[in-house]
C-alpha cells in the first residue's frame, strides 16, 4: 500500500513538472525516429506528428506539431541550433531551432530532387541531402534570396552501385552514408573517402574526432577513419527487435521495431 502511495506522489511530481523520469527504464510509444545533440538532448519524432525536445533529466522542454504533412520521416539534431524535420514521401524539410520553432520550410522536388531520402547538416550551414532517384548527393544552401542547389555529386560514378542509405550522419569534419551492411565516408566537402564494410545493417552509428563507431545486431565496430585498416570488430549482445540506438554517459536509448523507445540507464 505505502509502496503504491509512492509510486503515486512521483507520477504526480512527474506530471506537474512537466518530466518523463529517465532515471530508471522507461518508454515512449509511436516514435518514428529520435536523435541527440551534443548537450544530452533528445529530439523525438512521433508518429502523431509530434516533435518533443528532452533534457539529459528527462525533462520535457518543448512540443511542436505539424498535422497537415502527414507522418514525418526523420529527425536530425546533429547541429543542436538547426534541427532538420524530413518527410520523404512529401519531399518536404522543415528546419527548426533548439526550441523547436520552425524556421524554414523546403520543398526539396522543387529543387530538381526526384526522390530524396537523408538529410544532415553540413559544417557551413547547408544541408546535405541523398536523392535515391538521381543516386546523387545534394547541397542545398539557404540564403536571403531563396533556397538552392548548389552542388550535386553523382555517387553511382563513384561508387558503382545504386544506394538506399538507411542514415546519413556528419560531425562538420566527416559524412558517412550508411547503406545496408556498408559504410561509404566522405570529408566534409562530399569528397569520398573509403568504404567500411559490416556484417549487417547498421543500428547505431557516431563520429567521435576521427574515429567511426557503429554496431549491428551482432558486432560492434570501431575504425579510425584516417587509415585504410580493417575496422576492429567485437562481439555484441544480439539485437533482434532494435531498429536505432544510442548513448550518453549516463541513458542509452533504442528505438525498437515496434516504434517504442525504450530508455534505460547508459551500458558506457
Amino acid at each position: 500500500m505505502f509502496r503504491k502511495y509512492l509510486i503515486g506522489i512521483l507520477i504526480f511530481f512527474c506530471l506537474q513538472h512537466n518530466s518523463i523520469c529517465f532515471a530508471q527504464t522507461d518508454s515512449i510509444n509511436n516514435v518514428i525516429d529520435f536523435s541527440l545533440d551534443g548537450f544530452g538532448n533528445i529530439y523525438v519524432a512521433k508518429k502523431t506528428s509530434e516533435f518533443i525536445k528532452i533534457n539529459s533529466e528527462g525533462k520535457v522542454m518543448r512540443i511542436n506539431s505539424r498535422k497537415d504533412l502527414g507522418v514525418p520521416t526523420s529527425i536530425n539534431a546533429e547541429n543542436p541550433l538547426r534541427i532538420l524535420i524530413f518527410y520523404r514521401e512529401q519531399g518536404w524539410l522543415i528546419v527548426a531551432d533548439n526550441q523547436l520553432a520552425f524556421q524554414f520550410e523546403i520543398d526539396l522536388k522543387r529543387l530538381g530532387l526526384t526522390d530524396p531520402t537523408q538529410v544532415a547538416n553540413t559544417f557551413d550551414g547547408g544541408i546535405w541531402v541523398f536523392d535515391r532517384g538521381n543516386g546523387t548527393l545534394n547541397k542545398i544552401m539557404i540564403s536571403p534570396t531563396g533556397v538552392q542547389n548548389t552542388g550535386t555529386i553523382d555517387l553511382r560514378q563513384i561508387l558503382f552501385t545504386e544506394l538506399n542509405p538507411q542514415q546519413l550522419i556528419t560531425d562538420g569534419n566527416y559524412l558517412i552514408l550508411s547503406n545496408d551492411n556498408t559504410l561509404y565516408i566522405f570529408d566534409r566537402y562530399g569528397t569520398y573517402i573509403r568504404k567500411i564494410e559490416l556484417d549487417d545493417i547498421t543500428i547505431s552509428l557516431n563520429i567521435e574526432e576521427t574515429t567511426v563507431n557503429a554496431s549491428t545486431k551482432n558486432s560492434l565496430y570501431s575504425c579510425d577513419i584516417r587509415y585504410l585498416s580493417e575496422p576492429t570488430k567485437y562481439a555484441a549482445m544480439k539485437q533482434t527487435a532494435i531498429r536505432k540506438s544510442a548513448n550518453t554517459k549516463s541513458k542509452l536509448y533504442e528505438l525498437t521495431l515496434g516504434d517504442v523507445l525504450m530508455v534505460s540507464p547508459s551500458k558506457k
